[in-house]
Order: structure tokens, then sequence, then C-alpha cells
């Protein structure tokens, strides 16, 4: 292996560091946002007198929308940049997650919650594909099992946080705070630049030729 084969190899492994931190961390924004309702619901539920099949309703019906577009979503990831794809949907699952604090009832909160479940349906398979392209399969592993750490820690947070800032300043704040993180994300994502799809196919070829 020549010097220039080495040089591309560790440009592309720190290139490949960087983009999956930012996927990681869109993954625990991922699941913090799922999980707040369900960390704010005894303040929701009391502020429009809800009864608890309204509240299981709320994760019904993200739950229900989720199964149904997620493969079509995935389609789309095989099809379209995934940057811009996964860019627009956490857009669009945080300006959601903010819309449920102006509220004034249940088909808001719903609206919400279906928004956010069409956005989050998007994010494991433009991910995981994109992880794909940037490590081998040998050393694939990891760092998909380093993506997914964002399912329990994204929850963990809501929970952590949600909580104390309702009780403090409210549910509507709550969820406003929850929905910045997503938004501030994005442009850090539209900096990554996007593998080619099969590049760390390429990549393990040109070391071992």
């Amino acid at each position: 292996m020549d010097d220039s084969s080495t040089g591309r190899r560790s440009t592309a492994s720190r290139f490949a560091v960087g983009s999956l931190i930012i996927l990681i961390l869109v993954n625990i924004i991922n699941f913090y946002d799922r999980h707040v309702p369900g960390a704010l619901a005894e303040p929701i539920r009391k502020e429009f007198g809800m009864s608890d099949s309204e509240i299981g309703l709320l994760g019904s019906v993200f739950t229900w929308l989720y199964a149904v577009v997620g493969l079509p979503l995935g389609l789309m990831a095989d099809r379209f940049s995934r940057r811009w794809l996964l860019a627009g949907v956490v857009t669009v699952w945080g300006a959601l997650t903010g819309l449920a604090a102006l509220a004034k009832g249940l088909p808001l909160l719903i609206v919400s919650r279906l928004g956010v479940a069409v956005g989050e349906a998007t994010c494991a398979p433009a991910a995981t594909s994109w992880i794909g392209d940037l490590f081998p399969a040998e050393k694939r592993a990891r760092p998909l099992a380093l993506f997914m750490l964002g399912v329990p820690v994204g929850g963990a947070l809501s929970f952590f946080f949600s909580g104390p800032i309702a009780l403090r300043y409210g549910w509507r704040i709550s969820m406003v705070m929850a929905a910045a993180p997503a938004l501030v994300v994005v442009p850090f994502l539209l900096m990554l630049r996007e593998p080619q799809r099969g590049a760390a196919e390429k990549l393990t070829s040109d070391g071992d030729a």
C-alpha cells in the first residue's frame, strides 16, 4: 500500500467518524422527541381534562403511522439524497414537536404526533444506509451499535429533562425545548458530504489492491 492510499484511507476515516457523530446526535434527538409526550402526559392530561384513552391515542397514532410510512420512506432513502432527506425530515419533526406547544386540545396534539411519526420513520433507514457507506463491512457493526445507542440515550434524556422543565416552566416550554435541538442540528447535517452508495466497498477494494 503506497503513501497516497494510506492518506486517502486516513482522510476517509476522519470523515466517517465526524459524520457518524452527527448521525448519532440525530438519533438521540429522534428518540428524545419521540418520548417527550409520554414524559409530559400528566400535565397535558390535566390541562385538557383528557381521559386515559385520549392520552393513549397520542402514542397509538404515532405508532400506526410510523408503521405504515416506514417502508415507502425507506424506499425513498434508497433513491434520493439521504442528506437532504434527513435534513428535511428532522426539520419537520422538530417543527411539529414545537407546534404541540400551541395546542388547545387533542386534535393539534394528534397532528403534531403524526408529523413527528413521518419525520422519524425516515431516520433509521436513511441514517443506517449512510453509515453502511461510511464503513467497510468488517468495521460496520460498532458504528451501527453506537448509532442505536440513540434509542435508550434519547429516551432517557427525554424523561430526565422534560419533566423538570415542565415542572418549572410548563409543558409547553418543555415541548419547545425538545424541538430546538432538532432544528439546531440541521445545518450540521447539511454541511456533511454524503458518501457515494457502495463507497465503503470501493475503499476496501482499493486497500486490498
